[in-house]
């Protein structure tokens, strides 16, 4: 006997898709194995023309030919200890000097969590401060929304570095519900910030 399965509405397709690719981000395995596979490697090359900052820096410049911006991020989350958020705090130090000095528009984003978050919400911003310092004034460093649990603490040290810099920017997340109060919220921190 066959029993048909329902068909799925478009909503439904898309939370499901939506669920399939968050548990696939988080999953350890296929982080470290994924990019091993030829065809996954040429499905990302678009978004993720390279692992190293060289190659980053290659495809930004052909990208700003055709007038299309970038951002850089260094990929991963959730760093275990202080000096391996430094060492990413000096990744993306370096990452800013040697943009300025190539004379690319390129901006970069950052994980909170790479910065420190889980250790110290202090640190971290302390972190995120010295790469805010290192950039622009005309150039936003974006600060990228994570997963679920992060995203009050995320929204706190981004209020404190708008405070101090008006060209820090937040990357919120449209699937959450919550994400329309947030935008609501920040409002008039982005207007005292003058963007």
């Amino acid at each position: 006997m066959v029993v048909p399965l329902p068909r799925l509405g478009e909503p439904h397709k898309m939370a499901l898709m939506r669920s399939i690719l968050l548990a696939a981000s988080q999953n350890t395995w296929l982080r470290e194995n994924a990019v091993n596979y030829p065809f996954v490697r040429r499905s990302v090359s678009r978004f993720m023309p390279g692992e190293s900052l060289d190659a980053a820096m290659q495809a930004a410049r052909g990208l700003e030919q055709k007038k299309i911006a970038s951002v850089f991020t260094n990929l991963g989350e959730n760093v275990k200890d202080r000096a391996e958020a430094l060492q990413v705090t000096e990744h993306y130090v370096e990452a800013l000097h040697r943009i300025h000095d190539s004379g690319l528009q390129t901006e970069i984003s950052v994980k909170l969590t790479q910065l420190g978050l889980d250790l110290s919400p202090d640190f971290c911003f302390e972190n995120l401060d010295r790469i805010i310092a290192q950039e622009q004034k005309d150039a936003i460093v974006w600060v990228d929304m994570e997963a679920s649990p992060y995203v009050d603490a995320t929204l706190d040290i981004y209020k404190r570095a708008l405070g101090k810099f008006p060209n820090a920017g937040i990357c919120l997340q449209a699937y959450l519900y919550r994400t329309q109060k947030d935008v609501e919220a920040l409002l008039p921190y982005s207007l005292r910030s003058g963007w």
